[in-house]
């Protein structure tokens, strides 16, 4: 009786709480934990307070191990691979610039993206890390097999800000690598909101996965995540400020159509949209 009545009453706690972060995850298993010692406490006639208090330790230890373990097993990742870039139809103007960070905090600076919160903490220039190794100008995901032009990866420890690791390849021109920069701030930004990092993601059995919007059968519109579906909205509005109206994947008529009857009006995507819909910039 003592175990089902703490579950339904942690469970109903529990419920109420957004975990998509660390110090969510720690909050609720201190919840839960303190509520389970006190109902425990209360049964066996010992100090309430001192099994709240046990309780909550514990519950708020066990949960912080967990999500570490949880973290470093599968970290969170997003990453622009070459194919989609390539995909756009983007054409390269102007020349290579230094693959460096100067040259990143430069364009960070002189876009106005750093008087923004974009939750961007670190950039990283040609120096790929963890499953991510050199392959020639782009990096290669040794877990997915694609070839890569840059991913964000979320510092959960550092108040959910993101790390951008950017290839050499990003750095081809000016327009490519804003291009590239707008798509990775988009994450970043997002993974400032716990309770929208929540909102883009869907309960299944095997665990929490992005929740997808529906491409067109035989079309170049595959099924592409809500989170990706916004950043595809921003991509657009930022290839629209530099002067770029006539690119295939965005601007031809059917993909266009497709993206203004059913990306616009939707209320999933318009949530998070609104969140990013600030990061376009014209390049200087």
């Amino acid at each position: 009786m003592l175990g089902g009545l703490s579950g339904f009453v942690t469970g109903g706690v529990s419920s109420l709480f957004s975990v998509g972060s660390f110090a969510g995850t720690v909050g609720v298993g201190a919840l839960t934990g303190g509520l389970g010692g006190g109902i425990d406490a209360a049964f066996n006639g010992t100090n309430f307070l001192e099994g709240v208090l046990r309780g909550a330790a514990f519950g708020g230890t066990v949960a912080a191990v967990s999500y570490m373990i949880s973290y470093f097993a599968n970290p969170r990742t997003w990453e622009l691979t070459k194919a989609e870039y390539d995909s756009y139809g983007i054409p390269e103007s102007g020349e290579a610039l230094d693959p460096s960070v100067d040259t990143l905090r430069k364009m960070f600076k002189e876009t106005g993206w750093n008087e923004m919160n974009t939750g961007a903490k670190q950039f990283y220039a040609d120096n790929p890390t963890g499953r991510y190794i050199r392959k020639g100008d782009f990096y290669y995901d040794t877990k997915k097999g694609e070839d890569v032009i840059a991913y964000t990866r979320r510092n959960f420890w550092d108040k959910d800000t993101s790390s951008i690791n950017f290839s050499k390849g990003a750095f081809a021109s000016k327009i490519k690598l804003g291009f590239v920069m707008t798509h990775e701030l988009g994450h970043s930004t997002i993974n400032l909101n716990p309770s929208l990092n929540m909102y883009l993601q869907v309960k299944t059995k095997s665990g929490y996965e992005p929740e997808m919007l529906p491409g067109i059968p035989g079309s170049d519109l595959k099924p592409i995540s809500i989170e990706h579906g916004a950043i595809w909205g921003i991509e657009r509005d930022f290839l629209l400020l530099n002067g770029k109206k006539d690119l295939p994947l965005f601007f031809n008529p059917q993909n266009a159509t497709y993206f203004n009857s059913w990306f616009l009006p939707g209320q999933q995507y318009n949530r998070v949209y609104e969140y990013i819909k600030h990061l376009p910039v014209k390049i200087k």
